[in-house]
């Protein structure tokens, strides 16, 4: 999708304060709700330019990935990836974990040091269970290891500080590989029809949403009926397709909203409404706010969390 509002690393660490990073490319940033007031934390549809792994220690946090959203308990974790929008964070009291951001160049770095080595099915079980729930034993492995790589982190004087820290995230990766390797490698790789469709539909969704805003058009693309599309998608969590619909269209103007030097007009061009009355009545109907509401909260309120 053209003009959607990304942020690269860098800028990103900066907005949220890391402690410290490792040539910009990757952070590990420790979650604590006790610190944190309130607990709500409002919504900032964002798009990392990198991949982000959460790791849940304690409590749970809500999230909301490409207009899905996911509850996480303690031992965790869950892969996002780079073309992800995230949105909806919420965090129990007790809440605390880590969030560990890696750039793509990185991703890549590590994917050629250990080409060869990895199983085979890896990367297939990673994209069908980005989220994987760990035993005790595993969970505290996985720990040690993200300590280890926070703590070599800010230590720019050891002689071979970025030998040591890239092998230390192809431990982590190892580990993550393990544990869902004996959880998953067994069964099967391949996605129910229902499942397959959903996934589908979710990708178009995020491909045209700014564009179309009706079931027909989608059930069209995917060659099943509307009401089969919504029957499926509801079964799934409740919500029907033409929700699904919505929530992805106000998070992409939520998203619009936040660029400084674009007007509601724009914005209702680019999300293809006939005009800017119609895009206002439709956002401040789904979401209790007028546009222009919800663009002067967001420059009232600096800075994007996770």
């Amino acid at each position: 999708m053209e003009q959607v509002v990304d942020l690269a690393l860098p800028e990103y660490f900066e907005r949220i304060s890391a402690e410290a990073t490792f040539q910009e490319q990757l952070s590990v940033i420790d979650m604590d709700n006790s610190r944190r007031s309130p607990v709500q934390v409002k919504n900032y549809p964002i798009r990392l330019k990198g991949y982000s792994l959460i790791f849940v220690l304690s409590g749970e946090i809500t999230i909301g990935i490409n207009y899905l959203s996911h509850t996480l308990k303690k031992n965790t974790v869950m892969q996002v990836y780079p073309d992800d929008i995230i949105e909806h964070t919420a965090y129990s009291a007790d809440f605390k974990g880590y969030l560990i951001i890696h750039s793509a160049e990185l991703k890549k770095e590590i994917m050629a040091m250990t080409s060869g080595i990895r199983l085979q099915q890896a990367g297939q079980l990673k994209k069908l269970h980005t989220r994987q729930e760990l035993s005790e034993e595993e969970s505290l492995r996985l720990r040690k290891q993200v300590e280890l790589i926070k703590s070599y982190i800010p230590d720019k004087e050891h002689v071979y500080h970025s030998y040591v820290i890239k092998n230390q995230i192809i431990n982590l990766f190892f580990d993550l590989d393990n544990c869902r390797w004996h959880r998953y490698g067994d069964g099967e790789l391949g996605l129910s029809r229902s499942e397959t469709l959903r996934q589908r539909f979710r990708e178009l969704l995020m491909e045209e949403c700014r564009m179309h805003r009706e079931v027909t058009f989608y059930a069209d693309k995917l060659c099943v009926t509307s009401d089969y599309l919504s029957k499926v998608v509801r079964e799934y969590d409740g919500q029907s397709a033409a929700k699904w619909i919505i929530n992805a269209v106000i998070t992409e103007a939520k998203i619009l909203l936040r660029e400084p030097d674009k007007t509601i007009n724009q914005i209702a061009i680019e999300l293809n409404f006939p005009d800017q009355s119609t895009f206002v009545k439709f956002f401040k109907r789904n979401t209790g706010l007028s546009p222009l509401e919800y663009k002067k909260g967001e420059k009232t309120t600096n800075g994007v969390r996770i």
